[in-house]
């Protein structure tokens, strides 16, 4: 009787185990693919990226690119009592940008997404590094 309980824990167990790690593996990489920093809502994989010129924003959803085509978005950038908002333009595969915009490092950024075709929408939270 021992023996059953004690493979029936182990599997138990191992059936927590499992289950706690999937979450991680279904999502997609939060890994930076183009050096800035990543942050997700729900599925969507949004980067910041900023730049000489400016800043660049990519956008994933559950880790294939989304085309900035598809998009319309902006920056709400706040630093203490300043805050602007800066459209974000389409450019090349998934890639928006706001060119000009200079992001001070501790500046709190959201990125507001709207996917065209279905209106849904998404906001990702930022403290520039």
């Amino acid at each position: 009787m021992r023996t059953f309980w004690n493979t029936k824990l182990t599997a138990i167990a191992l059936g927590v185990a499992i289950v706690g790690a999937s979450p991680a593996l279904g999502h997609g990489s939060t890994k930076p693919r183009h050096g800035g920093q990543v942050e997700m809502s729900g599925e969507t994989l949004v980067e910041l990226v900023r730049g000489a010129k400016g800043v660049s924003v990519f956008v994933r959803y559950d880790d294939d690119p989304v085309p900035a085509s598809d998009l319309t978005g902006k920056l709400v950038v706040t630093q203490g009592t300043k805050k602007f908002t800066s459209p974000l333009v389409a450019g090349t595969a998934n890639r928006l940008d706001a060119r000009g915009v200079k992001i001070p490092s501790g500046a709190k950024v959201a990125v507001m997404l709207v996917t065209k075709s279905t209106q849904s929408r998404s906001v990702v939270n930022f403290t520039a590094k």
